[in-house]
């Protein structure tokens, strides 16, 4: 028989062993739970690694994607070809469908003033199929031949409205630049557009009617060009004369005084110098080339001979 106090000396000594233990388990939970709770954040070098491997992956799938679309798509349809009729069509009913189109066509001058368009004045719709440098005249013949068969077909010019005013003697045209006119990918080639001007501008020259075969090329083509041209889209295309040879139907209310005679013999006198023949025979002509939202991407100024 075990003795009162022999037992709760026992029962003491097994009270601070299980204390101990329960101590010895709590301060070793501490020490593996602590390090989990501080664990430090990934560095920043990592996550902009991680950042430049998705840029990287992102800009070769669109490099890819582009690659695919310009360079190894289906060839373009040759002009005259079935396929090509049909993106004609195409392309002849979305400019049916241009704001400016139909704004234009509202501005028209009646037909019952002259037939042929000659003599009637406010704006007039050229009588055009494909493009402003088709006329009468040149029917059955080849004439501008890069116009005409290089950039022929929906691939390239497609399909062109222009109207024109005699009174103002101004000139707006809804034209198509087309794949095949790209430089670079997506991008119509700075030539290409030159001669877009180039016919519009020798259109204006020769007037409504006549062929543009019997006008000169141009002295000099100023380009300037403002935000990047876009293929296989509609632009506006706008020119006007710098100093237009508008008829005058009432004397300047204040005329221009008789210049005073001057003292100076005649070879030095610069006023009375005869003026380089250049600059007395050749018109100026400047064109803009607009997207259809109004946003001006190319200016263009040509020099005619007037001769032409």
């Amino acid at each position: 028989m075990i003795r009162p106090r022999f037992r709760t000396s026992a029962i003491s000594i097994l009270q601070r062993n299980a204390s101990q233990r329960c101590s010895v388990r709590f301060a070793s939970f501490e020490s593996t739970a602590a390090p989990s709770s501080t664990t430090a954040p990934p560095k920043p070098r990592r996550k902009r690694l991680l950042y430049a491997w998705y840029g990287l992956v992102l800009f070769g799938g669109v490099s890819a994607g582009l690659t695919i679309r310009n360079f190894v798509g289906p060839s373009l349809p040759v002009p005259g070809s079935s396929e090509d009729k049909v993106l004609l069509d195409a392309l002849s009913s979305d400019a049916e469908q241009l704001d400016v189109v139909k704004f234009m066509r509202s501005q028209n001058a009646p037909v019952d003033e002259s037939p042929d368009g000659s003599e009637r004045k406010g704006w007039v719709e050229l009588d055009i199929k494909t493009h402003i440098t088709e006329s009468k005249d040149d029917k059955g013949k080849q004439t501008r031949t890069i116009t005409s068969q290089s950039l022929a077909g929906s691939k390239g010019l497609g399909v062109q409205r222009a109207f024109w005013n005699a009174d103002t003697e101004e000139l707006v045209a809804a034209v198509w630049i087309g794949s095949a006119m790209s430089g670079w990918p997506m991008m119509a080639h700075g030539g290409g557009i030159v001669t877009i001007f180039e016919d519009c501008m020798s259109r204006m020259v020769a007037g409504p009617n006549a062929s543009i075969d019997s006008i000169a090329r141009p002295t000099s083509m100023s380009v300037t060009y403002a935000k990047p041209t876009y293929s296989t889209n509609f632009y506006i295309l706008r020119a006007n004369y710098s100093r237009p040879n508008l008829p005058q139907a009432a004397p300047p209310l204040h005329p221009e005084p008789q210049p005073a005679k001057s003292w100076l013999p005649s070879w030095k006198d610069f006023t009375k110098k005869e003026q380089p023949t250049e600059a007395k025979k050749t018109v100026e002509i400047i064109g803009t080339l607009e997207s259809v939202d109004g946003e001006l991407c190319v200016r263009v100024k040509g020099t005619f001979p007037v001769s032409a």
